[in-house]
């Protein structure tokens, strides 16, 4: 088993910030912005992947990746709002 150490935080925040910025790009202007996307994913990763590490399971970067595109998807499911143009068009009809 591997031990948490000063490296694998770093890979931890790295995969967080790489999810972040890939689900900034999914969700367009629909969801939150970029940073809060990149620290939504770094919150993710963190608590999953140091989770991980003391349940002293297999592959913690794996479930960090894992934790990470889950967090952010509550996060931005839950924040979604409407595009406003077509909320203005269903109000003038």
């Amino acid at each position: 088993m591997e031990e948490l150490n000063a490296v694998t935080i770093y890979w931890i925040i790295s995969i967080g910030l790489l999810v972040g910025f890939f689900m900034s790009l999914l969700m367009g202007e629909r969801g939150l912005s970029l940073a809060g996307n990149l620290l939504g994913g770094v919150a993710g990763a963190l608590l999953i992947g140091v989770s991980v590490y003391y349940f002293e399971l297999f592959a913690p970067l794996v479930y960090a990746v894992i934790g990470s595109i889950a967090f952010l998807f509550l996060v931005n499911v839950f924040r979604l709002e409407p595009d406003h143009k077509q909320e203005a068009d269903i109000l003038h009809r």
